[in-house]
Parts: C-alpha cells; sequence; structure tokens
C-alpha cells in the first residue's frame, strides 16, 4: 500500500462511524484515508467530492463483484460527506514494486484478468487500470479504486470527457469515443507489459507522443515471454473489435482455447477459428502412425473422389509413353553392360582406402576432449555478497505529549540502503512471529519499504525488520501503544 502519511489540517477526524487514521492517496474524485472501523480492523475511506445518483448506481454494482482478487467494497454513504469504504490492502502497489518475472508474472497476469473478468460480470467498467491500481497483498494481488469507474450502460454514453491514464489508455478512450470493457482489456495488457519491462508498451514520455504511438505505433513487447506476449498483442489491437473478452484471456492464461474478440464480426471470427484448426493439424500430425494411415486413407479418397476430366488425361500419358520408352531400351543395354561392370569395380576398390579416412580424424577428436576438460575446472564462482543494510526501523504514530507511547494505530517504517537493482526479501517479525513476507528491490538512494501496520493492539510490542536473501540481517524496534486516555 502507498505510505501513509498523518493528517493534515483540515482533515475530518472520522467519516461516519469510521475514525481516521491518515492518507493514503489523494486522486480526481476524493481522498482516500487509513480510518480504523468499530470492531478495530483497518478500513480505507475513499471521501468524494460529489455524489449522486451515478454513483449509487456504482456502488450498488460494485457490491455485486465476486471478492476474488478486488478490494471489496464494505460500506458506502451518500448523506452529508459522500464517502465508499472498502477492504485494507497491506502490500505495495505494482508501481511501487517493480519488474515482475518468471512464475510471479504470470500468478499476476492471472489474478488481474480474473479481477477483470469479474468486475465486467458486474457491468462495471473499471476506466482506470493502472500499475498503481494494483495491490500486491501477501495472499495474491488485488484491483483496487473503482473511483472512476462507470456501470457500464453509462460508460457507453459519458464521451464528453476523458478519465484514466493516458499510457495505459485505449485508442477509442483517448479519442472521447465509447467506451467499454475492452478499453480496460487493452489496459490489462499494459500494466502487464509494465509489470515485465517496469515501462508501458508504448511509453511515459512527453504526452503528445505517447498518445501518438498508442494511435499509431506498434506496442514494445520483446521482453514478454509466451504465450504472454502472444495475449497481449491481441488486446492491444486498435480496433476494440478485435480485442479478446476479459474472460477469454484468462481462459487461455489458464490453459484454455484461444482468446475470442470481445465484439466480433465475421472476419475477426473467421480469423480466430483459423489458429485453432491450425492446432488440431498439429496434433494430428503428432499423432504418429495413427496420422500417416489418416492421411493416406484421405489421399486415397481425394483422388477416387476428384473431378473425372483429368483421369483419361492421366492414363492417355503412360500409353503415349510406353512405346517410346521401348525402343530406346533395346539399343541402351548394350553399351551399359560394360560400363556398369567397370565403375564397379572402382567403388569397391575406393571404399577400404574411405575407411581409413574416417578412423583418423575419429582419433583427433578423442585428444581434443581431455583439452576442453581443464577449462571447465577452472571455473571458480565466488559468491561476492552484495552490501545491503538497514538504515532504520521506525515506530510512527500519534504520541501523548508527557509520554512516548503511541495511541491509535502504529505503522512501522524502515529504510535500507545498498547497491541500485538488488532484489532483496524481507518479513516483518512482531513479538516473535512472522506476519508479513514480502520482496522489494534497491533503488538509487536509500530505499524506503512499504510501511507495516497498522498495530492496534494495546501493550508494548517488539517489531523486527529481517532480510532473508541474498544477505541474511536484521534490526528490530519497541514501541508501546496505549489508550486514547492514558
Amino acid at each position: 500500500m502507498p505510505n501513509v502519511e498523518p493528517l493534515r489540517q483540515g482533515d475530518p477526524p472520522a467519516v461516519g462511524v469510521y475514525r481516521l487514521i491518515g492518507r493514503l492517496g489523494e486522486g480526481g474524485q476524493g481522498i482516500v484515508y487509513l480510518g480504523q472501523a468499530g470492531d478495530g480492523r483497518p478500513v480505507a475511506v475513499k471521501v468524494l467530492r460529489t455524489g449522486d445518483e451515478r454513483l449509487a448506481k456504482e456502488i450498488d454494482a460494485a457490491r455485486r463483484v465476486e471478492p476474488f482478487c478486488i478490494a471489496q467494497v464494505l460500506d458506502a454513504s451518500l448523506d452529508g460527506v459522500p464517502y465508499i469504504v472498502t477492504e485494507y490492502i497491506q502490500g505495495p502497489s505494482l508501481q511501487e514494486a517493480g519488474r515482475h518475472q518468471g512464475a510471479d508474472l504470470q500468478r499476476l497476469a492471472v489474478a488481474t484478468a480474473t479481477a477483470l473478468a469479474a468486475i465486467h460480470q458486474a457491468g462495471i467498467v473499471h476506466r482506470d487500470f493502472k500499475p498503481g491500481n494494483v495491490l500486491l497483498a501477501p495472499d495474491g494481488p488485488r484491483v483496487i479504486d473503482f473511483g472512476i469507474a462507470r456501470a457500464m450502460d453509462q460508460a457507453r454514453t459519458a464521451t464528453s470527457s476523458i478519465v484514466g491514464t493516458p499510457a495505459y489508455m485505449a485508442p477509442e478512450q483517448l479519442a472521447g469515443e465509447l467506451v467499454g470493457p475492452a478499453a480496460d482489456v487493452f489496459a490489462w495488457a499494459s500494466v502487464i507489459a509494465f509489470a515485465a519491462t517496469g515501462s508501458p508498451p508504448f511509453g511515459e514520455d512527453s504526452l503528445p507522443a505517447v498518445i501518438n504511438r498508442i494511435l499509431h505505433n506498434e506496442p514494445q513487447l520483446a521482453a514478454l515471454p509466451q504465450p504472454l506476449r502472444g495475449i497481449a498483442l491481441q488486446c492491444l489491437a486498435k480496433n476494440p473489435a478485435d480485442r479478446p473478452t476479459m474472460q477469454d484471456v484468462m481462459l487461455r492464461l489458464l490453459g484454455g482455447g484461444a482468446a475470442a474478440t470481445g465484439e466480433s464480426g465475421p472476419a475477426t471470427a473467421s480469423r480466430h477459428r483459423r489458429p485453432a484448426r491450425g492446432r488440431r493439424k498439429a496434433m494430428a500430425a503428432a499423432a504418429g502412425a495413427v496420422a500417416i494411415a489418416a492421411i493416406a486413407t484421405t489421399a486415397t479418397l481425394a483422388m477416387s473422389s476428384g473431378d473425372p476430366s483429368p483421369t483419361p488425361s492421366a492414363l492417355a500419358q503412360p500409353v503415349t509413353t510406353k512405346p517410346e520408352a521401348e525402343k530406346p531400351s533395346t539399343t541402351k543395354p548394350a553399351t551399359r553392360k560394360p560400363a556398369t561392370q567397370r565403375p564397379a569395380k572402382k567403388p569397391t576398390t575406393q571404399r577400404p582406402t574411405e575407411k581409413p579416412t574416417t578412423q583418423r580424424p575419429s582419433e583427433r577428436p578423442t585428444t581434443q576432449r581431455p583439452t576442453s576438460r581443464p577449462t571447465v575446472r577452472t571455473t571458480p564462482k565466488p559468491a561476492a555478497k552484495p552490501n545491503i543494510r538497514i538504515l532504520s526501523v521506525e515506530p510512527m504514530g500519534n504520541k501523548h505529549p508527557p509520554s512516548d507511547c503511541l495511541y491509535g494505530a502504529t505503522l512501522i517504517k524502515a529504510m535500507v540502503e545498498g547497491p541500485p537493482g538488488i532484489d532483496f526479501k524481507y518479513s516483518w517479525v512482531l513479538d516473535g512471529k512472522v506476519v508479513a513476507t514480502s520482496q522489494w528491490a534497491t533503488r538509487e538512494s536509500a530505499t524506503q519499504l512499504p510501511q507495516y501496520g497498522p498495530i492496534m493492539e494495546l501493550g508494548t510490542h517488539q517489531v523486527v525488520l529481517r532480510i532473508t536473501s541474498p544477505i541474511s540481517i536484521q534490526r528490530s524496534a519497541t514501541f508501546e501503544n496505549c489508550d486514547d486516555d492514558s
């Protein structure tokens, strides 16, 4: 999750029945706070600047989304200050976490595709799917922020303004045209490309350059492995009708059939059937003797059921060639017999000479093999451990003036230093128990980890930041959580 900032002057201490602890972020439609529910659990409270019937429909649709892979909507109100309450996801955003590879990239692709498929199933278009709206929770990625999502029927009519992040927007969205689920499909492929390379497929420099590339250029997907590259390329089609649906993308990622277009016409439908036929032919060719027999039978059937017109010509050709072949056959055998006997002796004398020539080079590789083995032995690989160190582990929260105890909720901030670009794994240990495990990477300067917390239990606590790979180091801090009245 983005770093939690302290409340600012003018921020309300509570919204509805939810007490506000700090700021999580701010967007075009409102401010997101870290809040505390009545039962003590942390929640994300988004206070909106405006609320209307459209927002009420959006909230109603958001509650119909299946809770897996998304931040579930827990509560909402349009009375007085409008707000939406969702579950609090502990973890960094994909924008902060950086690149993914191998199985991690595959899991991210499947989880986000599943989330968007569930969102579309509920009749919602996200319209701002980007790395900042994907949180990497300990139990898997979650899609958040329905702040600018609209019910699907409204998204297709609301064309008066462009809403979203340009580097991840579809061409029709940039042009202010009709926006449907296909725009989320385009954004999904752009986000996966960012996860694999650290950059969206059309760049992220100047806004005019990015828009021009999205509208006219091909995406940069060379770093994506197959079959993910092929799926992403299809999702980034300029025409929304040529893109697969999110559900088809999900099934293809899980090993199903080829993805089908979301709004397929006759041309696109026939184009997507061809790969399926090609796979059937490949499977038939791999069947060995059964396939050979099948091909042979189909060939005979094709000949027997062909056009009758070519068969007389085919039978007429050997009739005309037989007498022509018999005339030269009477004269040539006399000359061929002595010719075949004389060279027959020559190859027999040449074959013994060829055998020693093949034996001599076979002896040379045997003398060369021992020379290559010492080169393998002389490759020591000393594993130099990177110079990573933990600069600080600091509890943060509201302090009582007479004492150092913290009240409400405590967040843990940590700084790590090391050469840039080194991936490391770490764990948070609270009071002797491992409570979170994640992965991060060093940056150009001191690296701040995603804050851990909130910790709300009263009493004295010890928190330990433990780096487990590529080196093993740790640092601890002790703090006390006290009641508000102390």
